[in-house]
């Protein structure tokens, strides 16, 4: 079997995300810069805490904060740090993910 990918999320995000994954949820990242198109729909990537998630869909986004803003939606989650930081990129991808079951 090949090596996985890696996706990293903020260390401060972990056991939000963990959570979600535990209930089965979709979780929503937000790429930028040299990460945008980096990784496509239907990728299996490796998490830093060793779980495999799955790429559901892509959303590339071309208007910045503004566009973030209409199409993300967990917008209003977003702390004003985060906005900040987010708000100098144009090009921007909304990546939705599920865990994938290893039960074999």
């Amino acid at each position: 079997m090949s090596s996985l990918s890696y996706i990293t999320f903020p260390k401060n995000e972990w056991d939000d995300i963990k959570a979600r994954f535990g209930e089965d949820k979709v979780v929503y990242t937000i790429r930028v810069s040299d990460e945008c198109d980096k990784y496509h729909e239907g990728d299996i990537l490796m998490t830093e805490w060793g779980s495999r998630v799955k790429i559901v869909s892509i959303k590339k986004l071309n208007g910045g904060i503004t566009e973030l803003k209409k199409e993300y939606p967990y917008y209003d989650q977003l702390t004003d740090q985060m906005v900040k930081e987010l708000t100098p990129f144009d090009d921007m991808e909304i990546i939705s993910l599920k865990m994938i079951d290893d039960r074999v």
